[in-house]
């Protein structure tokens, strides 16, 4: 039977070291959000994400081009928007579930022991991808627009509605954090990403509903997107409802779990 060599003693005292700086200077909160932002790509459930988005913003933009007449890049940008509303919350309850699903939080919390700092950093990082995600829409639809005419000698409109593209990324990041709030408070990936994506298919056809509709109307974290046609006293109050039970209430038992529960 063999045993490991003990340590030498200037290992032992680096490593003394390394744990003194971590407790006296934990990593700050930038550092921690551009690791969190790597994160993404770091699993293929995320790259395979990120180019499945990237090819139907590309798809559904290049759509509107094909059978629209005279399509602007406003239009062209909500358009492509389409998908890539419904797969960032995905990506974000990805992010912040990841660690508990590959069994490397407790990676994390040996290195940043204060989880509290860990988990603003995965809140940072997923406001940042969903407005990298509706710029990228943005960019996506000025290139269709400079390189569709010359495909299909249908005129692209230049005109932006600044108005409804800000609420355009209002929507993205309200859906993004649905997937950070709900996959915080279930801890479990498939889960939450089923119950998200369920939610988003069935509730336009259920809105209709005459009994149930009115109910979901309360609830619907989309409310924010019907911003885009003005906005009035009621569908704001949906939209404070619906962003309460979608992102504040799971949010915050998400926080007080992930910060009580042992990691295992």
């Amino acid at each position: 039977m063999t045993t490991e060599p003990a340590p030498s003693p200037a290992s032992a005292r680096r490593s003394r070291n390394i744990d003194q700086r971590l407790a006296t200077s934990p990593p700050s909160i930038g550092r921690l959000t551009m690791v969190e932002l790597r994160k993404m790509i770091d699993t293929r459930a995320g790259v395979v994400l990120i180019v499945v988005g990237a090819v139907l913003i590309g798809t559904f933009g290049g759509g509107a081009v094909l059978f629209r007449d005279a399509p602007s890049i406003g239009r062209i940008t909500l358009l492509a928007g389409t998908p890539a509303m419904l797969l960032i919350p995905a990506l974000a309850t990805l992010l912040v579930t990841s660690e508990r699903s590959q069994r490397t939080a407790l990676i994390t919390d040996a290195l940043v022991p204060r989880r509290a700092r860990t988990l603003t950093a995965k809140l940072i990082a997923v406001l940042v991808s969903a407005v990298l995600t509706a710029a990228l829409c943005l960019l996506a639809a000025v290139v269709i627009g400079a390189t569709g005419p010359l495909l299909t000698g249908r005129a692209v409109s230049w005109t932006v509605d600044w108005t409804a593209i800000g609420w355009f990324a209002a929507a993205m990041i309200v859906a993004a954090l649905v997937g950070a709030a709900v996959g915080t408070a279930l801890l479990n990936a498939p889960a939450a990403i089923v119950l998200v994506l369920a939610w988003q298919a069935l509730i336009f056809p259920l809105l209709s509903a005459p009994i149930i509709g009115p109910v979901l109307s309360w609830i619907d974290f989309g409310a924010v997107s019907r911003f885009l046609d003005g906005i009035t006293g009621d569908e704001l109050a949906r939209a404070l409802v619906g962003v309460t039970v979608w992102i504040l209430l799971p949010g915050v038992l998400g926080w007080i779990r992930q910060l009580r529960t042992e990691v295992r």
